[in-house]
């Protein structure tokens, strides 16, 4: 019988008693625990880091029963209960700063009750000082303070000139946990971003930030072999529903929500709530995307004008990752930590990262939100041309679908119509992945850089475009440079596509085609 799933459920204790499916990462945290005193993790929206959290504050509570038949059980022979202190910050995110200081106000008094303290102290920073000391002198024991979702609030006025105002409500109380270090048996801060410890944490410099740290890729998400451990019914139902087999369901969920790499060295992590939905609904769609987008994502890349093209490989320095938000002078950064773009390869010589999509579900639905600055038209207003398209080009009618896309260029404000190459392969390659196809642009070969190629479940495009010259000019590039040769071994048919712009009509001015259909020898 399969076990329910835990979406959106981030209370541990109901998890366990309810009966519901939960991915043991209890000796990971057990790890964490005994290694670091101080710790702080970031990761993407939906990754789980609020059940950590919870699941952190039973364990220092000692409530041992519900880990009876779970892997920290084997370890832990203590189960000492302590003093924590929980604080969600994301409650408190779309408050003004009069309503933030009131939230943390009445999380404070909830804790003051708890240990029956009397105070008329009005600064939440003095009570939370008050409160520290007060629960480890009556308990005899050191205080735990989880703090999760660090930055939301900060996060939401990132772009509206508010986050002056927002910061110091903060910090009154984050600096308390450097101020009563020595009360502290373990603190533990989950977050998406990065904000300046100086003005942030203070003087927290012995926070340790695991959120890079290869031990700990998995301590949030979902490994490929936790996936394979604990759902392997629920994969066979979605084949099952898909008319696939295991094996090719199982390719299609890693292909949809797998591919999160959190360090150099980090082993493939699914997506937890996309997945997990997923095998609940018996349905492959884009979960996480429709739940998780933020509006403070979609106006830092607007803030930074951010070029569509370059997501599919970014490079960036390990000190990039760890600039503060309010100091960054680039998107990438923070689209790596809220989870739109991961890590794909590290040069160990050159200590470069390189980032791109995690992926397809990513990919598609980034290109789905940015449609509108690029092409001028809604999602739904493009998806329903470039569904003719699709049928068009499946069909093998090659100038029909051309047509279909000179009419869409026709479409385009001129205001958002830059008139040269990069624009017009810029908007094709948004169209082409929208509609799933396997695509890359400007790619380098031995004689030149191709503009664009579209792997097709049945046929291989290659693509060269010009601005202002003619299609006949582009398609003979084509084949002066040898573009389609690397592909003639893939057994598709090569279709190769000579496209012209121009400037003045701001579309497709011709196109020439040419097929072969014949693999060389």
């Amino acid at each position: 019988m399969i076990k329910p799933y835990p979406i959106g459920r981030q209370d541990f204790k109901a998890i366990i008693e309810d009966g519901y499916a939960y991915v043991d990462k209890t000796e990971r945290m057990y790890e964490m625990i005994k290694n670091r005193t101080f710790v702080f993790l970031s990761r993407p929206r939906r990754f789980g880091k609020s059940l950590l959290i919870n699941t952190l504050q039973q364990y220092f509570e000692g409530n041992k029963e519900l880990f009876k038949d779970l892997k920290i059980s084997r370890l832990e022979k203590d189960w000492i209960k302590y003093p924590v202190f929980r604080f969600d910050m994301s409650g408190c995110k779309d408050m003004d700063v009069d309503g933030m200081y009131s939230y943390i106000g009445n999380t404070l008094w909830w804790y003051e009750k708890k240990y029956d303290i009397q105070t008329e102290e009005k600064n939440n920073g003095v009570r939370f000082q008050n409160l520290i000391q007060t629960a480890v002198k009556n308990t005899g024991r050191k205080a735990v303070i989880l703090i999760d979702e660090y930055d939301s609030p900060l996060l939401a006025h990132l772009h509206d000139g508010k986050l002056a105002d927002v910061k110091p409500v903060l910090q009154e109380l984050y600096q308390q946990v450097k101020v009563n270090e020595q009360y502290e048996q373990f603190v533990f801060i989950t977050g998406i971003s990065r904000f300046s410890q100086v003005s942030i944490f203070s003087t927290l410099n012995n926070l340790v930030n695991i959120s890079m740290d290869p031990r700990f890729d998995d301590i949030c998400g979902i490994s490929s072999d936790e996936l394979l451990e604990n759902f392997k019914d629920g994969i066979s139902q979605l084949a099952e529903r898909y008319d696939c087999t295991f094996d090719e369901m199982y390719q299609k969920l890693k292909n949809k929500y797998d591919g999160y790499h959190f360090s150099y060295d980090s082993k493939d992590i699914f997506n937890p709530l996309s997945v997990l939905s997923s095998l609940d609904f018996k349905d492959l769609k884009n979960f996480w995307f429709e739940t998780a987008t933020s509006s403070y994502v979609i106006d830092h890349l607007k803030k930074y004008n951010a070029q569509i093209l370059d997501f599919e490989s970014v490079e960036l320095f390990e000190s990039d990752f760890y600039v503060s938000q309010e100091d960054s002078r680039s998107v990438y950064p923070l689209l790596f930590q809220a989870g739109y773009l991961t890590i794909k390869d590290y040069d160990r010589e050159s200590e470069v990262y390189t980032l791109s999509y995690p992926n397809n579900e990513v990919r598609v639905s980034m290109l789905e939100v940015l449609m509108p600055s690029w092409v001028g038209c809604s999602s739904k207003d493009g998806k329903l041309y470039m569904q003719k398209f699709y049928f068009a080009l499946k069909a093998g009618r090659i100038d029909d679908a051309f047509e279909l896309l000179k009419e869409f260029f026709l479409q385009i404000p001129n205001v958002l119509n830059n008139k040269n190459e990069k624009h017009f392969q810029t908007v094709i390659y948004v169209l082409f992945r929208w509609l799933g196809f396997y695509t890359q642009s400007e790619v380098n070969t031995s004689k030149g850089r191709l503009d664009c190629i579209l792997f097709a479940p049945k046929q291989i495009f290659i693509i060269e475009f010009k601005v202002d010259e003619s299609a006949e000019k582009a398609l003979a590039q084509i084949n002066e440079k040898g573009y389609a040769d690397p592909y003639h071994t893939d057994g598709r048919p090569i279709i190769k596509i000579g496209v012209n712009f121009s400037s003045e009509e701001r579309t497709i001015e011709g196109w020439k085609v040419e097929e072969e259909l014949k693999v060389k020898n």
